[in-house]
């Protein structure tokens, strides 16, 4: 099933690359301060690959979950990665949780997904619901201490593609007067004095048929089910997992798009209206975020406050 993906359009200046298993987009209204935004993006992604990936042996968050129970020392940058996603779990009530670990290596998500999906002989594993509240347990030292809560495991893949966009355009914004725009595998954050046009599409390399809107400021996400899937035993599975039953969410939303002041609340809210499913757009309406959420046929639903559709040449 295809996905639907917010790519941010090309502008002035333009670099894409690849990074946390997904690809990067960059723009910079001036052409000229392009290639030191690169840099400084880059430079940053390195460092929240190296501090927060499930997936590398010698990184921070894996030191952090192997100590489970006891304080670990850790980079600064993981113990803030980590207070984005709590931030995140209180704002919904637990329904975006980064102590899924166990319950996503359960499902089969174990490894860089390009190597989850080559995979098909893993037999199916058996649910992990996290415990409740555990998310309320997680300690930290500003300094570079973590403290995961025994018989826990965090997973930052909810929050820390968003939190690590708006971490580099804030970056690239602090020290150049250009609009930038940064769309990490479809978490796009925007800084500077103009806003950009986004593309809204079903897949990133078709744009036939793509509603594009103006993001004046902060973040437009993308949570989907139709994403990030495998089969194992014959049963298919995706790696938005809700944490009362640690398994795959099966409800009416393929795909969920919201914007918000920061790409974070933006993702936060599309991940907890996937989890959500029939009481999504109840939950979405009520905090007036604004979404554009698509079901299971294909049918499209706008909350109140998403932004209208711009004329295409």
């Amino acid at each position: 099933m295809a996905t639907l993906e917010a790519a941010a359009t090309v502008c002035n200046g333009t670099a894409t690359w690849r990074a946390l298993g997904t690809y990067v987009h960059l723009s910079t209204a001036d052409a000229s301060a392009l290639e030191p935004a690169r840099q400084i993006a880059m430079a940053l992604l390195d460092d929240v690959d190296r501090t927060c990936s499930r997936f590398r042996k010698d990184s921070d968050l894996v030191r952090a979950n192997a100590g489970a129970g006891s304080w670990v020392s850790v980079d600064p940058m993981l113990v803030k990665a980590v207070g984005a996603a709590v931030e995140s779990a209180a704002q919904t009530d637990g329904l975006v949780d980064p102590t899924l670990g166990h319950a996503l290596v359960a499902v089969g998500y174990d490894r860089d997904i390009s190597l989850v999906l080559a995979e098909t002989s893993d037999p199916a594993g058996i649910s992990v619901p996290a415990r409740a509240g555990a998310w309320r347990d997680i300690q930290r030292d500003p300094a570079g201490g973590l403290l995961v809560p025994r018989g826990s495991a965090l997973d930052l893949g909810a929050t820390c593609k968003a939190w690590a966009a708006d971490l580099i355009v804030a970056a690239i914004g602090a020290q150049f007067d250009s609009t930038v725009v940064l769309s990490l595998g479809g978490d796009i954050a925007v800084a500077g004095p103009n806003g950009w046009p986004v593309a809204i599409t079903e897949t990133i390399d078709d744009p036939a048929g793509a509603e594009i809107v103006h993001l004046p400021y902060g973040g437009l996400a993308t949570s989907s089910t139709a994403a990030r899937r495998w089969v194992r035993d014959g049963v298919t599975r995706h790696h938005v997992i809700d944490p009362r039953t640690g398994e795959p969410t099966s409800g009416r939303w393929r795909t969920v798009t919201a914007t918000g002041a920061t790409c974070l609340a933006a993702n936060t809210a599309t991940t907890a209206a996937i989890v959500l499913g029939d009481r999504a757009i109840s939950w979405l309406r009520e905090r007036d975020i604004p979404a554009r959420l698509v079901n299971t046929s294909g049918r499209i639903v706008r909350t109140q406050r998403w932004p209208e559709p711009e004329a295409t040449s």
